[in-house]
């Protein structure tokens, strides 16, 4: 049996198809706003409470229509209802009564259904992104809403592939169909005449697209904002890219695009906003490049693009934040990264870079993020310009309010873009979360840690492991007070640990193991929250006993070898002392030259005669030959003691790191 609201709705259908004049029809907009209301599920109705009596402005999200005349009824012209927590199926019939309804605003509620072809053809703004709908999107809503300016669907269910005939009119000036599970093909047209549109924004961003991206949004000259992030799409960036001359944010980033960067890109010189990271793209960094002196924000990160950072790139002193990371770039650090006076945010992890760090590397005053681990940067770390960087000297107080706790905090980037009230002009912004940080990890770095790195005051992540570091660490390392992860683990630091990291209440994450420091682990109980933090450090003695010899090395035995030249071979230290692995290695010695010497081959190789040339010089060449045969005798022996050294040291880590951790 039908239901109370599909009957006053089946109702009102019928008033509309019988009223003669824009009166009569106006006057339904109040019975077909009550029937929206009785379409809900009853508990959200509540929060339509006010909709009684007269139709009027005082209805929550209601704007009305001037009256034609004094004694004229009014006629609804908004209805704003976003973020009400609205449910039940997308009230589409009584919709349709309201005709001369400009904007329809339902986003963020939990509406259900599929799309209807059958709202009000008078709509200008159209919102329902971040409900409950599925279903796909039928080609005849944009062939009903010929008026249309600005379509949101973005976040909800929608899927199947967009139709190829699936098009929009020239009048429409944002279409954001994200963060669904659209399929398929971009249609070819999906603005019906590109050349003619006045589109601004377009985001197919977060779907299932596939195939390539069609050369006519290159013809949308129009265009100011194009999202097709985290697709399916393939080929190489369209050529004509650079026709975009009104282009400020370009994101593809997450998709399988291959070639080259674009030199067309030098054209979009407008260019705030260019994300190509995590795709296929490969070939050096374009110069052209240098004419985007407007951007700000550059990411190419996961690619194969390879060569190094031109320098014409000083040219973009507008940039902000810089993500090249996971690349083959190889060289030094060029000096056009000097010239990025503006940086907040510098990532070249995971590439082929080499020679020095430069001693400008600290010296950027805005700087937040600084990540050059994994490449092959040698020499010692600049002691200079720590001081530059107001955010990581603690200016201004901690900013990582809305970061989650739990140690590392890689940076994330979050991208706003809209079409303002005028319909004109694209409003982009963007906001960069990350824990102010330092990240020099996995490089052929040595020396000692400078003091001016460690008083940094507003660092929360500090990574220095995997590299060649020596001495001590810094006593000023306590004064870090807002730090949250430190690793100096494998590398040569010695010395006692600073007794402050354990009364550092701020950090999560802490890893010193794989170095030689020595002596008692500190007093307090903060060091105890970090279970293996020390493991691999021979030196670390913890318990009862430990102050009589806190100030030696694991396997020195003050007042004389207690146990002695053999000492520590089965002693409770549980590593490898000098004089057994000395036995081990002549041992090792003697046993490869007998078996190497046993194999005829071996033997006819190592002292096989030497053809000598009449005219050479007889003793010069005796001496040649012996010398190689040694030396292939040699290489050979070294590969042996190489894999019985890696046995050994591999036994004492074990027993080491079981003791360290009981």
């Amino acid at each position: 049996m039908p239901t109370a609201p599909l009957l006053l709705a089946l109702l009102l259908l019928l008033l509309a198809a019988a009223a003669p004049s824009p009166a009569a029809s106006a006057s339904t907009d109040r019975a077909a706003l009550l029937a929206f209301r009785a379409s809900l599920s009853p508990p959200s109705r509540a929060a339509l409470s006010s909709w009684h009596g007269p139709l009027s402005a005082s209805w929550l999200g209601v704007s009305l229509h001037p009256p034609a005349s004094a004694a004229g009824p009014p006629s609804v012209a908004t209805l704003a209802l976003p973020n009400l927590n609205l449910t039940g199926p997308l009230p589409s019939p009584p919709l349709s009564l309201l005709r001369r309804l400009h904007e329809l605003d339902l986003s963020a509620n939990a509406l259900t259904g599929t799309l209807p072809c059958t709202l009000p053809q008078s709509l200008l703004t159209l919102d329902l992104s971040r409900n409950s709908l599925s279903g796909a999107i039928p080609t005849c809503l944009p062939a009903s809403l010929h008026s249309l300016r600005a379509l949101n669907l973005s976040a909800n269910s929608l899927h199947s592939p967009l139709s190829p005939w699936f098009s929009f009119s020239p009048h429409l000036t944002t279409l954001d169909l994200s963060r669904n599970a659209l399929s398929g093909a971009i249609p070819p047209l999906i603005i019906t005449n590109p050349a003619a549109s006045g589109l601004l924004l377009l985001d197919l961003s977060h779907n299932r697209f596939s195939g390539e991206i069609p050369a006519a949004l290159t013809e949308v000259r129009t265009l100011q904002g194009l999202f097709l992030a985290d697709n399916n799409l393939s080929g190489e960036i369209p050529c004509g890219i650079g026709n975009l001359t009104y282009l400020q944010a370009l994101d593809l980033s997450s998709n399988r695009l291959s070639g080259a960067v674009p030199a067309g890109l030098a054209g979009c010189f407008q260019l705030l906003y260019l994300r190509l990271g995590g795709n296929r793209l490969s070939g050096a960094l374009r110069p052209e490049l240098d004419a985007l002196d407007s951007l700000r924000v550059l990411d190419l990160s996961d690619n194969r693009i390879s060569g190094d950072i031109p320098l014409p790139l000083a040219g973009c002193r507008s940039l902000e934040v810089v993500i090249l990371s996971g690349n083959r770039i190889t060289g030094d650090l060029s000096g056009a990264v000097a010239k990025w006076q503006s940086l907040r945010s510098l990532s070249l992890a995971h590439n082929q870079l080499s020679g020095q760090l430069p001693d400008w590397v600290f010296s950027f005053p805005l700087l937040q993020w600084l990540d050059l681990s994994g490449n092959r940067f040698e020499g010692f770390i600049p002691d200079g310009g720590f001081n530059a960087s107001s955010v990581l000297n603690g200016a201004g107080g901690s900013v990582h309010q809305g970061i989650p706790s739990g140690g590392v905090v890689s940076p994330q980037l979050f991208v706003s873009a809209s079409v303002d009230a005028t319909g004109q002009q694209l409003e982009l912004g963007y906001d960069l979360r990350a824990a102010p940080g330092i990240d020099l990890s996995t490089n052929m770095l040595h020396g000692e840690i400078p003091e001016g790195l460690v008083a940094m005051k507003g660092l929360e992540y500090l990574n220095l492991s995997c590299n060649y570091l020596a001495g001590q660490i810094p006593a000023g390392l306590g004064g870090m007070g807002r730090l949250r992860t430190l690793d100096f683990s494998h590398n040569g630091l010695s010395g006692e640990v600073p007794p402050a990291i354990a009364a550092m209440t701020e950090l999560e994450a802490l890893n010193l193991s794989y170095n030689s420091l020595s002596g008692p682990m500190p007093a307090t109980g903060g060091l105890r929250k970090f279970p293996g933090a020390l493991a691999g450090n021979p030196g670390i003695c913890n318990g009862e006993g430990c102050a009589a010899d806190a100030g030696t090395t694991e396997g020195e035995m003050p007042g004389g070898n207690r146990h002695g030249w053999l000492g520590g071979w089965h002693g409770e230290d549980g590593w490898v002392s000098p004089g057994a692995f000395c036995i081990s290695t002549m041992t090792s010695f003697f046993v490869s030259l007998v078996t190497l010497l046993s194999s005829p081959k071996a033997r006819s190789f190592v002292f096989r005669p030497v053809r000598i040339d009449r005219h050479s010089d007889s003793s010069f060449l005796k001496e040649q030959n012996a010398g190689i045969s040694i030396i292939r005798l040699f290489e050979r022996m070294r590969k042996i003691l190489d894999r019985v050294n890696k046995c050994l040291y591999g036994i004492r880590d074990r027993k080491r790191d079981r003791r360290l951790l009981l």
